[in-house]
C-alpha cells in the first residue's frame, strides 16, 4: 500500500520514461522514505492508513 503512495509521489512529481520505469523500485522506495522519517503512518482501528510527510 505504501509502495503504491511512493508511485503516485513519484509519478505526480516528475515524468519517468516509460523505458525506465520498469527499474524503479517502489517498495524500497517506500522502505527508504519510512526509515529516513520522511514518511510516518497511522493506522486507525477501522483498519485505515493515514500517512504523514515531514517534507
Amino acid at each position: 500500500m505504501l509502495a503504491d503512495y511512493a508511485e503516485e509521489l513519484t509519478t505526480s512529481t516528475s515524468q519517468v520514461p516509460e523505458r525506465l520505469s520498469f527499474y524503479i523500485n517502489y517498495e524500497r522506495m517506500r522502505r527508504d522514505m519510512e526509515l529516513s522519517g520522511d514518511i510516518f503512518t497511522v493506522e486507525t482501528p477501522y483498519n485505515e492508513v493515514h500517512v504523514f510527510s515531514n517534507c
